[in-house]
């Protein structure tokens, strides 16, 4: 029995990659990212998820921003962000449909001014990729000839974070630069389970840990110009550049043994060492502000997944492409005119984006479209530009062609931005 165990195991580890079965309703959260590390995120802040953007051109300076290291040292404010994510799956394959949630802490990042609009130090801790998944599928194998039926269930967690302290420098009132150096870990853990429909042959049950640190490196540039086209317009020009991350990391796999009517927990072979590595990334953008009540942006990132490695699992590995991000949005804020009306004292977002994805299943590229708007509330303190963000996001990913899974998501985004003058010295009356 352990030999078919073993023999069914390794058919499924090696083909299962390459097949997406129907997710259970429960707390997961995108089937496609079981594949390497996870879902590769772009950690943009509620209000540029509303404009659809990355946030590479475009920043306030009533909330700091994790995408463009180089706006880091422009303002006088301190500011704190924590973001908050609530995503709904509904998800259909060629034989059913099911849905799924998951609820997520986003991002935290610190931004304190060392030198009053000209440099700034960042303090982040955010996802880089995340997993989160469960995937149960029907499958058959043929061991000496005969047909194996069994039911499989795999779920899984973790990803890549990144603990992350850099700095902005604006040199002059046209150039910005940034630099942010992290500390990334890599945790990843699997629990598979196989049900064997011959109640002659036991269910078993395989738990994988994969674990891997890694230092890595990211640059930021903005460009500003005023009074191009009228004497308050603005264009920023942004462009950031994030380095290959490289991982030495190890893998142990477990699975439990069933002693007399006791169990007990049995490494499988010995722990195993490879090198993953996550790709380069390179964006720009450019934002528009005719006046101090609207802004347009348009921006584009492109990550290198084809040269990203995944030691553990060549058909994932084979399985990577090179991602393109394109996002276009735009922002209102009637605010600014001081009108007493409630509907006055909101910044209103719109936008859309396109995502090509970072795998190629069955030749089927996972392609994204989203559709975003949003609100921000700021605070009437004039102390103050600390404000709430929140963005309502629609997205369209994935086929039911080619046995895969098509999924439908409902997403709602929000950034909690504190922003004072913290280290303000009060006269004394």
């Amino acid at each position: 029995m352990k030999s078919i165990f073993l023999s069914v195991f390794t058919c499924l580890m090696f083909f299962s990659t390459n097949v997406l079965a129907q997710e259970d309703e429960g707390n997961s959260g995108t089937v496609y990212s079981k594949y390497g590390t996870g879902f590769p995120l772009l950690n943009n802040t509620a209000q540029e998820k509303a404009m659809g953007i990355i946030g590479i051109s475009f920043n306030d300076l009533g909330s700091p921003g994790l995408s463009n290291p180089a706006f880091w040292g422009i303002g006088a404010f301190s500011k704190i962000a924590a973001n908050f994510d609530f995503a709904n799956y509904s998800v259909k394959d060629s034989f059913s449909n099911g849905s799924n949630s998951l609820l997520k802490i986003g991002s935290f990042q610190a931004v304190f001014p060392l030198s009053k609009n000209q440099l700034g130090l960042s303090i982040g801790l955010y996802p880089e990729t995340r997993s989160s998944y469960n995937v149960n599928s029907e499958e058959t194998v043929i061991q000496g000839g005969s047909n194996i039926n069994f039911l499989s269930n795999r779920t899984g967690t973790g990803g890549v974070t990144k603990f992350e302290v850099g700095l902005g420098w604006k040199i002059n009132q046209r150039i910005s630069l940034g630099y942010a150096p992290s500390y990334s870990f890599l945790t990843e853990s699997e629990d598979a389970s196989l049900t064997f429909l011959n109640q002659n042959i036991s269910n078993n049950t395989v738990n994988r840990r994969i674990n891997g640190t890694s230092v890595s490196h990211r640059f930021g540039l903005l460009l500003s110009e005023r009074g191009i086209f009228g004497k308050e317009d603005i264009i920023q020009i942004g462009g950031t550049l994030t380095l290959p991350t490289n991982f030495d990391a190890s893998q142990k796999k477990t699975t439990t043994k069933i002693v007399g009517t006791e169990s007990e927990v049995v490494e499988i072979g010995t722990a195993q060492n490879a090198d993953i590595s996550l790709p380069l990334k390179m964006g720009a953008g450019i934002s528009y502000f005719p006046n101090s009540k609207f802004n347009a942006s348009v921006e584009f990132q492109t990550e290198k997944w084809s040269e990203a490695e995944y030691g553990f699992s060549s058909s994932d590995e084979s399985a990577f492409v090179d991602r393109n991000v394109f996002g276009l949005g735009f922002q209102y804020h009637p605010y600014k005119d001081r009108s007493s009306k409630f509907l006055s004292n909101f910044k209103y977002s719109a936008g859309v984006s396109y995502d090509t994805g970072h795998i190629k299943v069955n030749n089927e590229e996972v392609e994204t479209l989203w559709l975003s708007a949003g609100l921000g509330l700021i605070s009437p303190n004039l102390r103050s530009n600390s404000s709430f963000d929140l963005s309502f996001q629609y997205g369209f990913r994935g086929t039911t062609s080619q046995n895969l899974v098509e999924e439908r998501i409902f997403g709602i985004n929000l950034s909690v931005n504190l922003t004072e003058l913290m280290f303000l010295r009060r006269k004394l009356n």
